[in-house]
């Protein structure tokens, strides 16, 4: 990753709009622009730059990480203990030192939706007008490099593992968390064998039964697996930072015919969104075609949430994959395709892969099987 580039592409788009000095405070964003990778989230990060010059500050706890992994930036340290001959001991002191040090223009480009008062504050002081940049921010990560989508590509194998392992371990009797366990344990293994020297983080959410799999977003419960039940594995794997997403149906036992003919109307869904995507097209018109296959079915009601966003560094990143999107989809964008329908007494059906936008069309990076035979354990 060539962080340098980065920053100079950033730095020139914002040149056309008279922002010479920029704080990022975002967390992806400062991994994306620096490499420097916050383990710790419960205390303030900030990246200033200014011309050729960016200084990266972090807490004290952190300085060290920040030393190997930042990448042709300047550390400015605060601290949380005594520290002689160190008169900013906080933050917002060496925020403002740094920019007082740094600020070159009138104008400062912030990220409205993570600066405080505080911090509106020290700028003001030093007389800077903010103006909010995450716009550009978001559009500047959403097209990915090669190396970003071979990355994305690498973490797809590893949600597919994870997914393959989970549905290994499903049983009558099996709590929801039991099961997660056992394939967040079995995929870090994994991991651990073939790139040991790799970070790896997960998000997971398991759903089973009538009444949970309808709610889309919930925490995994002690509830135990019965014989009859539909399951949810939402599955998000990150290799060294960058990630990719690929959510699973289980049925214990045969499903009935009920449970078969609403998941194959998400299948059919699903289908749909990849035929749909391709460069040029309004991110909105991905969801329209998963509604359309809803509202010829009927049952349009029961999809409750946007239809998939970018993926990469965020959990959830631009383009966002709704009704009313007006972002454009370009090649080598990464996304998440999520219909899904959550019927009340009857369950929840979700599928969801990582695909990559392509010249022609779209690529699939997750490939774990999809059809319901595959799906059914016993």
């Amino acid at each position: 990753m060539n962080y340098q580039e980065r920053r100079d592409k950033l730095i020139h788009s914002l040149k056309a709009v008279e922002i010479e000095d920029i704080l990022i405070q975002d967390l992806d964003h400062i991994y994306y622009y620096t490499g420097f990778y916050a383990a710790v989230l419960s205390r303030p990060f900030a990246l200033v730059m200014s011309g050729q010059k960016a200084v990266l500050i972090v807490p004290a706890t952190a300085a060290d990480s920040a030393k190997l992994e930042a990448q042709g930036v300047d550390i400015e340290i605060y601290y949380e203990h005594p520290v002689e001959g160190h008169s900013s001991l906080n933050f917002h002191a060496s925020l403002d030192q740094v920019i007082s040090n740094l600020a070159q223009g009138k104008l400062i480009g912030v990220e409205a939706n993570k600066i405080s008062l505080s911090e509106l504050n020290i700028l003001s002081s030093r007389r800077l007008e903010v103006k909010d940049i995450s716009t550009q921010l978001s559009q500047l990560r959403s097209v990915k490099e090669i190396d970003e989508i071979e990355a994305i590509r690498l973490s797809g194998k590893y949600v597919d593992y994870i997914n393959k392992r989970t549905l290994g371990f499903v049983r009558p009797e099996i709590s929801e968390i039991e099961l997660e366990q056992m394939g967040a344990n079995a995929l870090r293994q994994e991991v651990a064998k073939n790139l040991p020297q790799a970070s790896v983080t997960t998000f997971i959410m398991t759903t089973s039964g009538t009444e949970r799999t309808v709610l889309p977003h919930t925490n995994s419960s002690i509830r135990p697996l019965q014989p009859g039940d539909s399951l949810i594995l939402c599955r998000q794997v990150a290799i060294n930072g960058y990630r990719a997403q690929c959510d699973r149906m289980g049925f214990v036992g045969e499903p009935s015919k009920e449970q078969k003919d609403y998941y194959s109307i998400v299948l059919r869904a699903h289908a749909a969104a990849l035929e749909a995507i391709r460069p040029g097209i309004n991110a909105s018109e991905v969801d329209k075609a998963i509604r359309n296959v809803f509202q010829q079915e009927g049952v349009d009601q029961y999809f409750v949430h946007r239809s998939g966003s970018g993926i990469g560094i965020s959990m959830g990143e631009s383009p966002f994959l709704r009704f009313d999107s007006q972002e454009i989809l370009a090649e080598n964008m990464t996304l998440i395709i999520q219909p899904a329908l959550y019927i009340p007494g009857v369950g929840g059906f979700r599928c969801s892969d990582t695909v990559l936008v392509q010249k022609d069309g779209c690529e699939l990076i997750t490939h774990y099987p999809r059809d319901i035979e595959s799906l059914t354990i016993g």
